[in-house]
């Protein structure tokens, strides 16, 4: 794997998505940045990190035909892949938070960013954005509920290794093609568990989240027994609202 390491850029994404449309690279290419500017999220969300004390980095990986019409099996992938990692550093209460959040102790630590790199109508592959908190220890008022590493555990930590560790174990984990559903559904935050969601159009109910369609909607049941299926930022934990 080529791995490179940038002083700064806007974004790894941006950067590893250039990179291989004009190269026409197809082995598993990394990218990190000390200091990412312009860090994105997930449906034109802001990526927020504070130079040179968290991990912002992507990687892209050529893909079988398995995932052609299954984006979110790679996002389940990627998500397992990270926390394998994570779960070595001794970090307490690991879960996923639908869809792409990663949290320690109901704290959002990190989240994940996958586009397809697109030949024609084919994707060949996808460029797997990730950011890290890792040792920030102070975060701007609007974001109560977000940690580090270090906070977490009380040790500072290599980022370049880390980087390193956790961009093999996403590129082993997607080419596998093995795909552990029962885990993500056992790691998924507050599964069956009651909850307070708000939706997009103002409402708010309680309800127990059930799972995820293959599609990667959130099955929620309400409390009168109906159940429901929720696309991307339709629907929010109401604690998490502005994450």
């Amino acid at each position: 794997m080529l791995i490179i390491k940038l002083n700064a850029t806007p974004s790894t994404n941006s950067f590893l998505k250039k990179w291989v449309q004009e190269s026409k690279a197809y082995k598993s290419i990394a990218v990190w940045a000390e200091h990412q500017t312009d860090g994105r999220g997930r449906m034109g969300t802001k990526w927020l990190s504070e130079a040179n004390l968290n991990l912002t980095g992507s990687v892209y990986v050529g893909i079988s035909a398995h995932y052609q019409n299954n984006i979110f099996d790679l996002n389940k992938q990627v998500c397992l892949a990270i926390m394998d990692c994570l779960m070595h550093l001794k970090i307490p209460e690991l879960h996923i938070k639908w869809p792409n959040d990663i949290l320690s102790d109901n704290k959002k630590i990190g989240g994940v960013l996958i586009e397809p790199i697109m030949r024609g109508k084919k994707m060949t592959g996808v460029v797997v954005g990730f950011g890290l908190n890792v040792n920030q220890e102070k975060f701007d008022v609007s974001l109560p509920f977000a940690a580090s590493i270090k906070s977490l555990t009380k040790q500072k930590h290599e980022i370049g290794p880390l980087f390193e560790l956790i961009a093999k174990n996403i590129t082993a984990a997607i080419l596998s093609d093995h795909i552990d559903h029962d885990r993500y559904l056992r790691v998924l935050y507050k599964i069956n568990e009651m909850c307070d969601f708000n939706t997009i159009d103002g409402s708010s109910f309680q309800g127990k989240i059930r799972g995820v369609s293959p599609d990667g909607k959130l099955i929620v049941v309400h409390e009168n027994g109906d159940s429901k299926s929720y696309e991307e930022k339709t629907l929010a934990f109401r604690a998490f609202q502005n994450l």
